[in-house]
């Protein structure tokens, strides 16, 4: 029982982490190609 437990809370923290990652990726992303368009405006 343990071990399912342990598998799920695994499984569950995974998947926002993943998702927190990709959103900082883009938004980092948004803000750079923003900054990039100020300077060279």
């Amino acid at each position: 029982m343990n071990e399912l437990l342990a598998i799920v809370l695994e499984a569950e923290t995974t998947l926002p982490m993943g998702i927190a990652g990709w959103g900082t990726l883009l938004v980092s992303l948004a803000v750079t190609v923003a900054w990039v368009a100020y300077l060279y405006r």
